[in-house]
């Protein structure tokens, strides 16, 4: 399953509270929406030099990518970059089964 890993930069720490929570309250509930996300989410990440990391589970990547495009996805990002940037993206494949208990 493919997975994309983003490296999360706030753009200052006085959005650190209302980014944690659009996250739960907004960006979690949104991906029901978005038929391509199996499985999302978002951690806080300490002495980087970055703020969180989120990860994607996808059942595409080609159509996760057409996903973005929407009115609801862009409605996120727009929000997104109000308080935070992307500083690095990568893209995986998960080595299957995995362990969740």
């Amino acid at each position: 399953m493919p997975v994309i890993i983003d490296k999360i930069k706030l753009k200052s720490e006085e959005h650190r509270a209302n980014f944690e929570r659009w996250v739960k309250e907004t960006d979690y509930i949104a991906c029901h929406d978005l038929h391509t996300v199996q499985r999302f989410v978002v951690s806080k990440v300490s002495g980087q030099d970055y703020d969180y990391v989120e990860v994607v589970s996808v059942s595409s990547l080609t159509d996760f990518e057409a996903e973005t495009q929407t009115p609801l996805f862009q409605s996120l990002i727009a929000q997104f970059t109000q308080m935070a940037d992307v500083v690095e993206t990568i893209h995986a494949d998960e080595i299957l089964p995995g362990y969740q208990w």
